[in-house]
């Protein structure tokens, strides 16, 4: 009889696992700084946060003293037709999760089985080879071209032998590059057959008119998904949602945990979809220190930003003044913390989250100081 605990499967046991953005309170232990005096910009959040009328609905919420001693509505109905408001569609094409990434997860243990084709084009965002490997997909990743832009022969070349057989998962805005999908290259691809997942968690930072939403009455085979984590500041609530075919939102419905999404996230998001038009304040405020920050990052010698549709920018890093991970290093040692990959294909960029426009002085000086 084995006296050791008992294994899990072989393949999970050899999988290098993902690698998530550690705490700011670690980071700047280990930097022997503030966390106050610190500059998170590593992970994409909002970087104001929580808007005041969502947190006050929450405390309305928790003022109730059943909050959070009863199940949440396995349903969603509230929050469907919350979100129904809010992109315009039927609540039957819609369907929520905690975060993006359980719905991402939920699609393609639903579509696929062990040894079935993804199709990526990194680089972008790790969970999807993470998802993958979990889920013993067959991965096939695509080479973007120059400036990382999505190269739609190969693509297409990449799909034509699989059709229906596969799921192809395109980001827009991609993360880390920050460019989006081409409409063009998006038909081609749902033209061939292939079902596609189209990663939109960022898409506000673009503009919602820049959402392939508008092609899912004529696109069966098309699943969007999103999230509240950026625009909307509660990425700790984990609040995400799909948009798809409704008989597929149907079967997902079936098929994913009953109470998937906890009380505090269901008030969040609706208050958030409530008070889009203050929120939006928030998001045009990012997009202006983008734009900004962009043509900062020029006039430093040795730095290449690429343009961003989104609210972070890929910034490339010359060689005499290090790689990606050297000039992270340093910008840690000073309180900027920043993103770095190890990606291969990323080894000589660094990724940098819009700070508030109060941070944006302190960011640039701190940035010249290490260069």
């Amino acid at each position: 009889m084995s006296s050791g605990p008992p294994q899990v499967r072989r393949h999970l046991a050899q999988l290098p696992g993902y690698a998530p953005v550690v705490p700011l309170a670690e980071r700047a232990r280990l930097a022997g700084l503030d966390p106050e005096d610190c500059l998170k910009l590593d992970a994409n959040e909002n970087p104001y946060g929580m808007h005041p009328t969502v947190r006050a609905a929450l405390s309305v919420a928790m003022a109730d003293p059943r909050f959070g001693s009863i199940y949440p509505d396995p349903n969603q109905t509230e929050l469907r037709a919350a979100l129904s408001r809010y992109t315009g569609l039927d609540a039957s094409r819609i369907v929520a999760g905690a975060g993006a990434d359980e719905l991402l997860d939920l699609a393609l243990r639903s579509l696929l089985q062990g040894g079935d084709v993804i199709v990526t084009c990194p680089p972008s965002f790790g969970m999807y080879r993470f998802l993958a490997d979990i889920n013993e997909l067959r991965l096939i990743e695509v080479a973007r071209g120059d400036g990382f832009t999505l190269d739609s022969e190969t693509l297409q070349t990449a799909v034509e032998p699989f059709g229906a057989e596969c799921i192809v998962v395109l980001t827009s805005p991609n993360n880390p590059s920050g460019d989006l999908v081409p409409r063009d290259l998006l038909r081609d691809i749902l033209g061939r057959g292939a079902t596609v997942i189209l990663d939109e968690a960022y898409i506000e930072f673009a503009g919602l008119d820049a959402s392939a939403q508008d092609l899912l009455d004529d696109s069966p085979r098309l699943i969007i998904m999103r999230t509240f984590s950026k625009w909307a500041g509660i990425a700790g609530l984990r609040l995400g949602y799909a948009l798809a075919h409704p008989d597929l939102v149907a079967d997902l419905i079936k098929v994913k945990q009953p109470y998937n999404v906890n009380q505090a996230a269901e008030v969040a998001g609706i208050a958030a979809v409530d008070h889009a038009d203050e929120i939006g304040g928030q998001i045009g405020a990012i997009r202006a220190s983008r734009d900004q920050l962009y043509e900062r990052l020029l006039d430093f010698e040795g730095l290449s930003p690429l343009p961003s549709d989104s609210n972070y920018i890929l910034v490339g890093v010359d060689p005499g003044i290090g790689t990606g991970k050297e000039l992270h290093d340093r910008l840690a040692a000073i309180g900027v913390f920043t993103r770095t990959y190890g990606d291969p294909l990323l080894t000589s960029y660094l990724r940098i989250s819009i700070p508030r426009a109060d941070q944006f002085d302190t960011l640039t000086e701190r940035l010249g100081s290490v260069l």
